[in-house]
């Protein structure tokens, strides 16, 4: 396609009229839409750049926003540019989201050197959105010096955040007694940093406990890995304290770690494990969306709540129709 080999050279320019182009592509579930992002990156294939992917994550309400504007307005003074990729939760009902974060980071958002993308999570637990690996890539090929993913803090499903970017960084409120004991240990284990945001103000001695907290911890869960010990942080990023020592620890990773040059997967079974991921989302959202499966649907619902069949019975049933379905269209 014409279009799209227009595309492919204008990101290879750094058009970010383009970029937000192909980032409506990868986020899109329309047919032809994934057939030119198909063709847009097999174009874009043998394009490196050494983007430095940062996966950026906590519970909602620790300040990811405050921090990720803060970090990036220190980035682009610096002289780097910087792309968010920042994932809101979209509603169980509506499907929507917010999509706020252009809202929350408006001085980042106004630098010529920063680009910010907010996109709905679609349902995906996984702290990140569908799109978010091709939308990782496609940031690549157009240059920018820092990727910052902004996750949607949903605890053990940050694991997919983690595959896809070199650095994970955890963000912590400031705690005391069992909320300490609250944080999930296994997102703990993923960090290759961790910082006690809001640390200023009333919060000092808690953000005092929270560190030492996580730092003994560390010590006894943790081994070094290639050199590398978790370093633990208080920051204010209201304030924009301790930004650059967070900066300075940044660096210091990636001197002495191997940067991911688009190879997000490590393994085959982790293909695999990509491809049915995205073929059950495919498979359920042609279900919500088809007419044809609409009315059989709710037709089981009707017998589920009457007590006739089971709900994995009607699961069951919904899915030989589905395949009776797709034989009959082939």
């Amino acid at each position: 396609m014409r279009e799209v080999e227009i595309l492919a050279e204008r990101l290879k320019d750094g058009d970010k009229r383009a970029l937000s182009k192909a980032l409506t592509l990868a986020e899109s579930l329309n047919h032809d839409h994934m057939a030119q992002l198909s063709e847009l990156l097999g174009k874009l294939k043998n394009i490196k750049h050494e983007s430095l992917k940062l996966a950026i994550s906590g519970s909602p309400g620790v300040g990811k926003s405050t921090f990720i504007e803060a970090m990036g307005l220190y980035l682009c003074n610096r002289g780097y540019s910087v792309a968010v990729l920042a994932v809101d939760p979209s509603s169980p009902k509506s499907g929507g989201s917010i999509l706020g974060d252009k809202t929350r980071m408006n001085q980042l958002a106004a630098m010529n050197s920063a680009f910010i993308r907010p996109t709905p999570s679609d349902g995906n637990l996984g702290g990140v959105a569908r799109s978010t690996e091709n939308s990782i890539k496609i940031c690549e090929v157009v240059g920018f010096d820092f990727i910052l993913v902004e996750t949607l803090g949903v605890g053990q499903g940050e694991f997919s955040a983690k595959k896809m970017t070199d650095m994970f960084v955890l963000i912590l409120s400031p705690l005391g007694g069992d909320e300490l004991q609250g944080i999930k240990k296994g997102i703990v284990e993923l960090a290759d940093m961790i910082l006690v945001n809001k640390s200023d103000g009333d919060h000092e001695y808690l953000a005092a406990n929270t560190l030492l907290h996580y730092e003994s911890a560390l010590k006894v869960s943790r081994k070094k890995s290639m050199g590398w010990d978790v370093p633990v942080r208080k920051i204010s990023a209201i304030n924009s304290t301790g930004i650059e020592e967070v900066y300075i620890d940044i660096k210091r990773f990636k001197d002495q770690n191997t940067i991911k040059k688009g190879h997000i997967f490590e393994s085959e079974v982790q293909v695999k494990e990509s491809i049915m991921e995205d073929a059950s989302r495919l498979i359920l959202n042609h279900i919500n969306n088809s007419a044809f499966f609409s009315e059989y649907v709710s037709d089981l619902s009707k017998e589920v709540l009457e007590g006739r069949i089971s709900v994995k019975f009607a699961a069951k049933q919904l899915l030989s129709y589905y395949s009776e379905g797709a034989n009959k269209n082939k």
